[in-house]
């Protein structure tokens, strides 16, 4: 147990932490591909950090996949990665069953399609602001949550349109450079990132629990790309306190 700074209004909190481990299946389409539909499996991890109190809960994610999408024997490999994503959810009425607050999100979405376009990369970067929800109800002895998140505006990198198929941009140093660059502001009006998330704890006392996610993700100026990723979880909380 710890307590929350933050003046009146805060109440002894808890602290708990978890670890996910995600099985993927992703599709892409990146309107550079020429209309190809990139589809594969992937892994991943992320790990959440909580703080709740009577009132309100703060949730901290960070999150690492890789996945290896193809379509007609052409292979590619698709990174996501997530530093931050912070959640900060007001409780309402008196069972606390209902959250609602905005989050924060930081992610990078990384591409490489080296049997179709040379060493060329593809990203999607943004830095978002947006709504998030958490709805927990228990069915007998288990529990299951059900979390939404979607974007309402931020700061977004794309990579630009080109017309030489022999150009060569593999690199860590080169990604760090480009997925950052000609950052521009937007809504929904430019893209869209959302996730719904069902989460199933079959036992209060289990220390496991199962997920199961689905995440979409729209860039709508050109280069137009859309990404849908599904993933199924295990989540590994840490033992109690006796």
């Amino acid at each position: 147990m710890i307590t929350l700074a933050g003046g009146q209004g805060y109440t002894q909190s808890e602290k708990s932490h978890a670890h996910m481990i995600s099985l993927n299946f992703q599709q892409i389409k990146e309107e550079m591909n020429y209309g190809l539909v990139f589809r594969g499996l992937g892994l991943g991890y992320s790990y959440l950090a909580n703080w709740q109190n009577d009132k309100r809960m703060i949730v901290y994610e960070g999150r690492f996949y890789v996945n290896f999408p193809m379509t007609r024997d052409i292979f590619g490999m698709s990174y996501n990665v997530v530093p931050v994503r912070f959640d900060y959810l007001f409780k309402i009425g008196d069972e606390n069953k209902f959250c609602l607050g905005p989050y924060f999100i930081a992610e990078y979405n990384y591409q490489l399609y080296p049997d179709l376009q040379s060493g060329y990369s593809f990203w999607f970067t943004n830095f978002s602001l947006g709504g998030a929800l958490k709805y927990s109800f228990d069915i007998k002895k288990s529990k299951l949550d059900l979390f939404f998140h979607t974007t309402v505006m931020g700061l977004t990198s794309r990579q630009p349109v080109y017309d030489d198929p022999y150009f060569f941009d593999l690199g860590f140093d080169h990604a760090l450079k480009y997925v950052h660059q000609e950052m521009q502001f937007g809504s929904w009006n430019l893209y869209n990132q959302s996730e719904l998330e069902v989460r199933w704890r079959p036992k209060e006392d289990s220390r496991l629990a199962y997920a199961y996610t689905i995440q979409y993700y729209g860039y709508f100026d050109e280069p137009k790309l859309t990404i849908l990723n599904q993933s199924v979880k295990l989540i590994i909380l840490p033992k109690k306190d006796k």
